[in-house]
Formats: structure tokens, sequence, C-alpha cells
């Protein structure tokens, strides 16, 4: 590896200082470090200043210092580039970031020393059309893509899945997640927990007023359909939790699999299930 991108929320407590001790570190290695160009000011030594879109290009891995969300929007970031990154977790559950910030330099000198390990997390796709089916966005997001009606109120919500009528129901919106994404929205809201590298994704409604609708696990080969009303309420769509489109009426939202996934370098040699249990603490553990 020869450039390493830094992506850092200085909002956390002691990211700064991180920050520049991962620089230094680097830098004492010939490597060449980028940042945000918006955090140089700040920054006391010598690194490569550039905008966001451009941070990646020609970069061989991004090293995210933040939370579970700051590692959300990064990798929205990373998705065009299939640049691999490296979570280190400031934040407090910290289920997606691999390293802690004590054992920081030690697992880039794994890293560097081709000590790790690649595994690919589905990314999901959707596109919102209007009334002639013509795409009008498009995001991609790691957990999940959430329908909600914006003043909290119920909304009517029809659904397909591979083409074939699904069901309807009215209630507080729906989720549809990948295995990533389980352990996030999707599980507060009642849906299953999800290994996160299997080839499925997961719709889950939020509050219905119905007892025959639950959650589904269906295909990651198959995409989901919505339709809705909401009486003239506004309704969004959420992307992570962190970025919103509002949606006119007589759009049609259509979910499926990233057309590639993207890339997490593991250091350490925990399993999913050893995850679950610390971080979730399922069984009581």
């Amino acid at each position: 590896m020869k450039r390493i991108a830094i992506y850092p929320n200085l909002q956390k407590p002691d990211c700064m200082r991180a920050l520049e001790k991962l620089v230094s570190w680097l830098t004492r290695r010939g490597l060449e470090v980028r940042v945000p160009s918006d955090h140089v000011p700040r920054i006391k030594m010598k690194v490569e200043a550039m905008e966001r879109k451009e941070l990646l290009d020609g970069a061989d891995l991004m090293v995210v210092l933040g939370g579970d969300g700051t590692l959300l929007s990064a990798a929205r970031l990373v998705y065009p580039a299939r640049v691999p990154i490296l979570g280190v977790n400031f934040g407090t559950l910290g289920f997606l970031a691999d390293v802690t910030v004590g054992n920081m330099i030690p697992s880039m000198e794994k890293v560097l020393a081709g000590e790790y390990r690649i595994e690919p997390r589905m990314m999901l796709t959707a596109t919102v059309h209007d009334e002639h089916d013509r795409e009008v966005e498009r995001v991609h997001a790691l957990n999940d893509v959430v329908l909600r009606e914006s003043s909290g109120r119920a909304i009517y919500i029809e659904t397909r899945l591979a083409g074939t009528e699904l069901g309807h129901f009215r209630g507080d919106g729906l989720i549809v997640s990948t295995p990533t994404g389980s352990t996030a929205y999707s599980l507060s809201a009642g849906g299953p927990i999800v290994q996160p590298t299997l080839e499925a994704l997961i719709a889950t409604p939020i509050c219905p007023h119905t007892l025959s609708i639950r959650p589904l696990l269906f295909p990651a080969r198959e995409t989901m359909e919505i339709r809705f009303r909401a009486d003239n309420e506004a309704v969004h769509l959420a992307v992570d939790g962190q970025l919103m489109l509002e949606l006119g009426t007589d759009r049609t939202i259509r979910v499926r699999r990233a057309g590639r996934p993207i890339l997490f370098v593991l250091v350490e040699n925990r399993s999913f299930y050893e995850v679950l249990r610390t971080k979730l603490r399922w069984g009581g553990a």
C-alpha cells in the first residue's frame, strides 16, 4: 500500500489526537497520506488535502476514525471507488468498526504487512421513479433505506417482490435492510439478526396495523417495489439514517442489491457471533 486516505470524525473526543498520531506514523514510513480538505487547517503536519469526491482517486485504503455513523457515510463515499475500508471505533457500540483506538497502530502494522482479510459487505441501491416510471433519484446504502411519513403518522404501503404483488398494510413505515443493517433499525423494529455475508435482504414493517404482516427475508437477487399513500402528508426515504429524500405523490421506490459490495479490512480474529455476543449481549451474555 502506498496511498492511505483517512476519513475522521473530529467531533469525537480524542479523534484529532489519534489522527495526528496516525498521520505521523504513516508519513514516517514513506506513505502518501490524504485527508479531506476541510480538516487540513486543524492538522499541524504535512498531508495531502483533497476534496471528498477526489479523496479516493488512486487510494489503496481508507481508514475511518469515528463511530458506526461515520463508517456508514464513508461507505457511501467509497462505494464508487472500490477502495477497502478499515474502521477505527470512536463510538459507543462500534458494531461495524473492527479496530479499537488503542490498537490502531498495531493494526496498521498488520495491514501494511499483509496480515488481514477482506470481507465483502452488500450495499443497497434504491431508485425513485415518477408516475411515468422515469428514474428521478438513485442512492446507495450500507445499512438500510426506510420509508416513513415525515410527521410520524401512519401511511398506506403496497409492496411487490420479484414482480409479484406481495401485500399491503397501513403502518408507520417500512425498512429494507442489508444483512449488515439487520442489527440496526431493523432489529429495533423486530427484524431478524442476519449473518452479514449472507446473500439476502430484509423487509421489516414499522408498527403495522395488522397481525398478518411480519418481517420477511428474501433473496438478494430480487427487487422490492414499494408504493405508498399518505393522505397529503410529506413522506421521506431515509438512507442509512443520514440522508433524507422528500418524496412526492405518485412515486415508486425500487430497492435491490447494489451492483457490487464494499470491502471491509479485518485484522481482528473475531467471528460475527463473538461480536454479537459482546456488543449486543445476545442471549444475555
